[in-house]
């Protein structure tokens, strides 16, 4: 998916990487993995995702690892040294930001894997991963419409970044599959963290006739709970933010990903490649309805669990559109 960076609630500086985030350790000798991440693991967004996958990474493999949260661009660089220097032969850079740091850091340490989030080019020892959320946005826009009485959904966002432009796209058109004509209303607020904005710019949608919102920031929900409006949440399970309005989220498990990764750094056959795990690797999927799915017809259920059905087995392939929006 898109990166949600959370400018405002990053720290100004960061100490060394045992200092601000923490070590997890397993009985194990040999593989060791480390992520440095741009906001705190208990934002119930990106970075959560992150600490989760890292934590399912060291369960799965027994590995030792530990991660920093809270680091800033300008830090990246030097933490993500101190991590190889450490002897973590498996980094994780989990940030759109971090790319040129780690292509930097991975120059020096060419016995060090680096995973970026984004990387302006590849090195032998630096790949990149991504999250098709788009996937999942496409079953979110065909529940959103199937769910709407007013045939009117909203989707608000924040920057117009290629995944985030993905995301509307596919919403867009799992929306109109569902219900030809409905309408979807978007908006970019222009930034990756200012909730009362969000917030804003989802009421004003509410307000054109959109009775379910698409969460692809902090604010959304908030503004779904004033207007007693649906909402669907994304990367983690938000419902807990809105018991009665959150219908379902689009869900981003990175474990499967650091755990393969991980694997292939441990037999020497991992790759410099970008690794995408999806739906059909069980990376996306929708959360629990927590009882709200009562509300919508059976029919549109049917259809969203048989797309993706389709999906996951390769019968039908989300269209990956990155043009600019309207």
């Amino acid at each position: 998916m898109f990166e949600k960076l959370k400018q405002g609630i990053r720290v100004a500086a960061v100490a060394l990487p045992f200092a601000l985030g923490g070590v997890v350790t397993a009985e194990a000798e040999g593989l060791k993995i480390a992520m440095v991440l741009p906001g705190p693991i208990s934002d119930n967004d990106w970075n959560s995702v992150g600490y989760n996958g890292l934590q399912a990474a060291a369960k799965a493999l027994g590995a030792e690892v530990a991660y920093s949260e809270n680091v800033n661009d300008a830090d990246a660089e030097r933490i993500l040294r101190d991590y190889a220097a450490r002897g973590y032969n498996l980094v994780f850079a989990h940030s759109f930001s971090f790319g040129d740091a780690a292509l930097n850091v991975a120059e020096d340490f060419p016995d060090t894997v680096f995973m970026a989030g984004t990387a302006k080019e590849l090195a032998p020892n630096l790949g990149t991963y991504s999250n098709p959320d788009y996937q999942g946005a496409y079953l979110a826009g065909m529940l959103g419409a199937g769910a709407s009485k007013s045939k009117t959904i909203g989707w608000v966002g924040g920057m117009p970044a290629p995944n985030m432009l993905a995301n509307l796209h596919a919403y867009e058109a799992g929306a109109k599959e569902m219900v030809p004509d409905a309408k979807v209303l978007h908006t970019f607020i222009g930034s990756w963290f200012d909730p009362p904005k969000a917030k804003e710019a989802a009421i004003a949608q509410v307000e054109q006739g959109a009775d379910v919102l698409s969460a692809q920031g902090v604010g959304v929900i908030d503004a779904a709970l004033a207007k007693n409006v649906l909402a669907l949440g994304a990367m983690t399970d938000q419902n807990h933010l809105g018991p009665k309005v959150v219908l379902t989220s689009v869900l981003w498990d990175l474990g499967p990903l650091v755990t393969a990764v991980g694997k292939a750094v441990e037999d020497k056959s991992w790759k410099s490649e970008n690794w995408a795990y999806g739906i059909a690797e069980g990376s996306v999927k929708l959360a629990d309805f927590h009882g709200l799915d009562a509300g919508v017809p059976p029919e549109v259920l049917k259809a969203v669990q048989a797309k993706f059905d389709a999906i996951k087995s390769g019968a039908f392939t989300v269209p990956l559109d990155t043009s600019n929006a309207e």
